[in-house]
């Protein structure tokens, strides 16, 4: 999960070059805040596709959020994607305190995920990397045992 993830990280030059700038984002529920983000599919060495929404500033009150990054099943396309349908991957946001919410998908599921991609298509000036437009939803839970509330993150793109 690690290497997944440091290899989404990677893949932020190519986001801001392929996201569509107008990715606006908003946090419900325990943690609230908006976000302007980036939001794009990447392709790994290995033919691996990742969507990834990216947030671009921090938000106030917030100590730490990454919106998600989920493999998507190939051929890249547009389609509509639950938790079940993406591969490995993850969102989270920390809220002050220390809780943190999670929507995994790893060895097991946790939380909620709803991914519509409108269109996708292939960033003629960027290699590897997909233009999409649609939605995003993810319904976060807390991490450890006897934490409280949810997280929803939802981005526009």
């Amino acid at each position: 999960m690690r290497a997944f993830l440091a290899a989404a990280i990677l893949a932020a030059p190519a986001l801001a070059s392929a996201g569509d700038p107008t990715c606006q984002g908003r946090l419900s529920g325990t943690v609230t805040g908006t976000f302007t983000c980036d939001a794009a599919v990447v392709e790994s060495k290995d033919g691996e596709a990742t969507f990834v929404v990216q947030a671009r500033d921090p938000i106030p009150g917030v100590p730490a959020y990454a919106p998600g990054a989920f493999r998507l099943p190939r051929p890249v396309r547009a389609g509509t994607y639950t938790l079940d349908d993406l591969g490995m991957g993850k969102a989270s946001v920390a809220a002050e305190g220390g809780t943190l919410f999670t929507a995994t998908k790893t060895t097991g599921l946790r939380g909620e995920v709803l991914l519509t991609l409108r269109s996708a298509a292939r960033d003629p000036k960027t290699p590897g990397a997909w233009i999409v437009h649609g939605t995003y939803r993810a319904r976060l839970v807390p991490a450890g045992d006897g934490k409280q509330g949810e997280v929803i993150v939802e981005a526009s793109f």
